[in-house]
């Protein structure tokens, strides 16, 4: 799949993933239940949950600047939460 722009995560706030990635426009819309290579393309840590709900923001897979993880392949959401502002890149797979 192409190259999407760059997401801005939210300091202490559950980011929901899929909603981030169906706000982008002139991109795809992308079905909860697809699996998602994640980038973290920021210099905080990013906190990845597999769910609808978070709760720590500091919980979940930690994902260091430029590491990526892939998701379970149908998971019923994505959040990633983070202590300070981050970006994550996200594509579909």
């Amino acid at each position: 799949m192409a190259t999407r722009p760059n997401i801005n995560l939210s300091a202490g706030d559950d980011n929901d993933v899929y909603a981030l990635l169906n706000a982008q426009s002139g991109q795809p819309t992308v079905t909860v239940g697809e699996a998602l290579r994640i980038q973290n393309k920021g210099s905080t840590n990013v906190y990845i949950h597999e769910g609808s709900e978070v709760f720590e923001v500091n919980g979940g897979t930690t994902l260091p600047t430029d590491w990526q993880i892939d998701t379970s392949d149908s998971p019923t959401g994505v959040i990633a939460t983070c202590i300070n502002d981050g970006v994550i890149n996200v594509e579909v797979i």
